[in-house]
């Protein structure tokens, strides 16, 4: 977990989380009925959720 302490601030761990969010959103959803297009859309989602929730603070909260 330390990896991910403040990983807001690191390009790399930022790009780490999205396409992990990418990842299982793809492996969890089924084709059909979700296409790829709105797989990467509630991935986007997800992710800007993730992204939020740091900022405000919120996973410092949980732990």
């Amino acid at each position: 977990m330390a990896e991910l302490y403040r990983f807001w601030e690191k390009e790399q761990t930022k790009a780490d989380v999205e396409v992990f969010i990418l990842d299982e959103v793809f492996a969890s959803l089924p084709s059909p009925p979700f296409t790829p297009d709105e797989k990467k859309a509630l991935a986007a989602s997800g992710y800007a959720h993730v992204w939020q929730q740091a900022l405000n603070g919120g996973f410092a909260q949980a732990a």
